[in-house]
């Protein structure tokens, strides 16, 4: 085997597959490689953990074809310290030594054969359906941060992802929020409820965020009984699905409301911002006072008193809520400086949160308990 290619081509390509290293793949030692491989007009990079994989092409000048696999993180960081002057060319001996040389500059690296490496699963593409970029990416990100993130309710971990009455959901929660995101604009050949685990989506949207596709470019999206991918162009990720049975969410959204307010979600995460600041680590509670016209926002800890003033139209009957600020904060970052809607029925039951003329995306959120 045998490539030359631009060293910055080849840095923005194994950074694609490279977010798949963690700390688990350490027991395995095989894991900590990476299977380069050559294929038609360049070089196919495949990274696993067993859990995940991911599958890019990168185009290289191949002079001979073959295939090795060797350390990431080593041959990496030889690439990032090579000058940008001079192409970089990559060949593999018999004996699967790899020399990585550029300009005056000579590596060798031990490699380890193809058969070594976990073969891959191709995407499934048996009931595959496709969707948007931008969209996917909007409804993964609008939802992704109220998933768990401890692991004794590992179901948490992921997203639920359903389609069913001609409707494409979303949904993560870690027991005390809910985001939901839905759309009718993906049309399924059938019914479907999966639980994705998180890490493949964040890398997903990493990769359509930093990469040059229109938002309307599609996706496809392959589903089989355990495992989804993705592919984009020539890049393919692929992830088990996670098992349990997540919680039926829609029991806790709230199908009345009696009072209803809408605010500036930039002045609101300009207040919550400051009233967080003197919230108690412990506690994490912001108090929300709800009365004719304004909003009354304060948070105490043992050293520090906050309380500010919101000028709103609200006529509805006085109440007070209290949130963990983390909570509002995440919604209203999705929400840009769009206005948001809470729509409440009492200090302890949940409170609806949603965008005026928009119902695609939902956010329901515990109150706090407060003394």
């Amino acid at each position: 085997m045998k490539i030359t290619s631009n060293r910055n081509t080849l840095i923005k390509g194994l950074q694609t597959i490279q977010a798949g290293l963690s700390a688990k793949t350490g027991t395995i030692p095989i894991l900590q490689n990476f299977l380069m491989e050559t294929e038609e007009n360049g070089l196919k990079v495949v990274f696993t953990d067993l859990e995940m994989a991911i599958k890019h092409h990168i185009s290289v000048e191949v002079k001979n074809s073959g295939s090795i696999t060797m350390p990431m993180k080593k041959f990496m960081e030889i690439i990032q310290n090579l000058g940008e002057e001079n192409d970089v060319n990559v060949s593999v001996d018999d004996a699967n030594r790899v020399a990585i040389n550029s300009g005056k500059s000579k590596f060798k690296l031990s490699g380890a054969p193809k058969n070594d490496y976990p073969v891959i699963p191709d995407l499934d593409e048996t009931n595959a359906f496709k969707i948007p970029a931008g969209l996917l990416s909007s409804m993964i990100s609008g939802t992704i941060f109220s998933i768990s993130t401890e692991d004794n309710r590992h179901f948490l971990n992921g997203l639920l992802w359903k389609y069913e009455k001609e409707v494409f959901i979303m949904a993560a929660t870690d027991g005390r929020r809910l985001a939901l995101a839905s759309t009718g604009k993906v049309k399924i050949k059938k019914d479907f409820k999966a639980i994705v685990p998180s890490k493949i989506l964040n890398e997903l949207v990493k990769f359509i965020k930093s990469s040059d596709f229109d938002e309307k470019e599609e996706i496809t999206v392959g589903l089989s009984s355990n495992q989804l991918g993705f592919k984009i162009g020539k890049t393919v990720f692929i992830s088990r699905l996670m098992e349990g049975n997540f919680p039926a969410y829609d029991q806790i959204i709230p199908k009345t409301r009696e009072n209803s307010v809408e605010l500036d979600a930039a002045k609101l995460t300009a207040v919550t911002k400051r009233a967080a600041i003197c919230s108690s680590e412990r506690s994490g509670v912001v108090k929300y006072t709800f009365k004719k016209g304004m909003i009354i926002v304060n948070s105490s800890s043992q050293n520090m008193d906050f309380e500010d003033e919101l000028e709103v139209d609200y006529k509805d009957k006085d109440m007070q809520v209290s949130f963990n600020p983390k909570f509002v904060l995440d919604i209203l970052k999705n929400i840009g400086d769009k206005n948001v809607i809470f729509d409440f029925n009492a200090p302890s039951t949940p409170v609806k949160v949603r965008m005026p003329g928009n119902e695609d995306f939902v956010y329901i959120v515990m109150p706090l308990r407060t003394q």
